[in-house]
């Protein structure tokens, strides 16, 4: 048993975890909750441990026997938020009628009974205006503050309602996916209400007559807001038994429902669920090609006005902001003794960080991860990072402009139109009569607005500039190398030796010019976090002599500050184990 302090340290660190599930659909996102959702670990049904009298094959195997061996004592099923859930509690606040004619426009007709969907209507509205006044009710006993028959109330009235928010409503948004499923699919309507939650904080086009409930309006984090909510609850009932709370939601798609979880709790990890392209279109069969062709326009929009963003779904930013990547391979749960391990890993270190060392893997992409917040680029920052076999890092490269030039983010608008800082700008952009003119139109569209960006550096990107000016949409004109790119030049640079059968990480992928780059210098294998949507991989890579060919592989691990957070441990573990067992190793001279 630990004691004292150790005990206090780990029990409160153990309490209360967070775990947001984010992939495109078809990625595994809700297999993943429903595996962590399992009651005991041997429900997981993990891979045995590694057994070998002369020795392991490897360090990975004795990471692994350790992780098992800590999760047989503390492992603990979390309990399924899903996004879908919450999303229908917003739709069920509207009538019969409206509800019927909503599910009409996306060609669905189902012939609803109106006495049980006024059931559930009255209960969708009752509990959202529960969970709007839920800190009202103590769910804590104390004599001073209740009367020990106002407790109960309390606690039934939350019994009541968790039962209905995680059986009743779930059983109705699972029996009405199945018969929609049946000839249309309910994905459609869902992205779009999620879509108006987020923008107006009610699901259809239009708000819901009579008199039903509103939480307050949190902007782009509506959604988030009333999952927090039955977080809260949640952790309100176990609180008051003692329990832990451990929550997985399914899914968040929007960078600031991220956020908004990501600033309230210091236990909350984002994790991405991958798996490779062929895999997903299997795992969505039931889609035809437009189909899937619209889930990814929605859920992978491209570049849009920032406040459109704030609605819309954005799966590859929340992929760029993950905590942690797992990736699956398409293989059944039961069967799928990589998916385990993974999954094992994570929450092991959740539940007590330092209890076991980062793979190469991952301290490499970590170090890519770091260098890309170098980059001065005003769109996207990406890191990369080149190894040879052994892991041994031989170059570190982020996407910036080239040596002796100034990032964009340095640079100052109001310098370039005033031509103040000149090293700072090129030729072009000082001599060009055109794009002068273009840009003084652009400085004075800009100058009403100098209160509203409250001192921030007034920067702006050459390539959207001269694109626009020039009506192209063309990527050779930005001033910025590539991360991989980059990556290359500093070995070539500095006299670094051949990367021929080394390895590349980068905090993206590559595109197709610095994936025929790493092509060219022999490497043998590209981690990746986040894939771009173009031919890059099937086209570069998969050509020519198949033993010249990069093999590329999904990141998957820790980065960050998971990274931090996971691998660093609270107590050094020689002093943890000697406080817990009180035997202290200045005792081994007398034993």
């Amino acid at each position: 048993m630990r004691t004292g302090i150790v005990k206090n340290i780990f029990d409160l660190r153990s309490k209360f975890v967070i775990i947001g599930l984010t992939g495109k659909t078809g990625s595994g996102c809700s297999i993943v909750a429903e595996m962590l959702g399992k009651e005991r670990l041997v429900d997981l049904v993990p891979p045995d441990k590694a057994v070998c009298h002369e020795g392991l094959a490897s360090n990975d195997d004795r990471k692994y026997n350790i992780v098992y061996n800590y999760l047989q004592d503390n492992w603990h099923k979390f309990e399924t938020i899903k996004a879908s859930d919450i999303i229908m509690l917003y739709a069920l606040q509207y009538s019969h009628k409206d509800y019927c004619e909503e599910l009409n426009k996306y060609g669905i007709s189902l012939n609803l009974d109106q006495e049980s969907y006024d059931k559930l209507h009255d209960d969708a509205c009752k509990c959202l205006e529960y969970l709007q006044g839920r800190e009202s009710r103590h769910l804590k006993y104390d004599v001073n503050r209740v009367d020990k028959k106002q407790y109960q109330e309390n606690v039934d009235e939350a019994l009541y309602w968790r039962n209905f928010l995680f059986e009743t409503l779930k059983k109705y948004v699972e029996d009405l996916k199945e018969k929609v499923t049946a000839y249309k699919k309910l994905s459609a309507p869902m992205q779009a209400w999620g879509n108006n939650i987020r923008k107006n904080n009610y699901a259809f086009e239009k708000q819901p007559s009579g008199n039903v409930p509103i939480l307050g309006n949190e902007g782009p984090a509506n959604l988030a807001h009333v999952v927090n909510h039955v977080i809260k609850l949640l952790r309100d009932l176990n609180y008051k038994d003692d329990q832990k709370t451990y929550v997985v939601i399914d899914a968040l798609r929007n960078p600031y429902e991220v956020l908004y979880f990501r600033e309230r709790y210091s236990a909350f990890y984002l994790m991405s669920i991958s798996t490779p392209s062929d895999v997903r279109r299997k795992n969505l069969s039931k889609f035809n090609e437009d189909e899937i062709k619209k889930l990814d326009e929605v859920e992978s929009p491209k570049k849009a006005p920032l406040e459109e963003s704030f609605q819309k779904q954005d799966v590859p930013k929340c992929i760029e902001l993950s905590d942690i990547h797992v990736v699956t391979n398409g293989t059944e749960w039961i069967h799928n003794d990589d998916l385990k391990r993974q999954l094992m890993q994570f929450v092991a270190l959740i539940l007590h960080p330092g209890i076991i060392t980062p793979t190469p893997e991952e301290r490499v992409m970590q170090i890519a991860f770091t260098a890309k917040l170098n980059s001065g680029c005003l769109s996207r920052q990406v890191g990369a990072v080149v190894t040879d076999e052994h892991f041994s890092v031989k170059a570190i490269g982020w996407n910036t402009v080239a040596e002796g030039q100034t990032p964009c983010s340095l640079r100052r608008l109001e310098d370039l139109h005033n031509q103040n800082d000149l090293i700072a700008f090129s030729e072009y952009e000082m001599r060009n009569k055109d794009f002068r003119g273009k840009i003084s139109k652009l400085w004075n569209r800009y100058t009403p607005h100098f209160k509203d960006i409250n001192g921030m550096n007034l920067s702006y990107c050459f390539k959207d500039v001269y694109n626009s000016i020039k009506g192209e949409d063309n990527q050779v004109h930005t001033r910025s190398l590539h991360a991989e790119e980059n990556a290359f030049l500093q070995i070539v640079k500095y006299g670094g030796n051949s990367i021929r059968g080394g390895y590349l990480f980068t905090t993206a992928s590559p595109c197709v010019l610095c994936a025929k780059k790493a092509y060219q210098l022999g490497i043998k294998k590209v981690f990746y976090i986040d894939l771009y949507p173009d031919i890059t991989l099937s086209h570069i890579f998969e050509s020519g002599l198949n033993e010249m060919r990069p093999e590329t592989e999904m990141f998957k691990g820790a980065i960050g500050r998971a990274y931090i957070n996971l691998y660093n441990p609270i107590i050094p573990l020689k002093d943890e184990i000697e406080t817990i067992t009180g035997v202290k190793k200045n005792d081994i001279k007398n034993l």
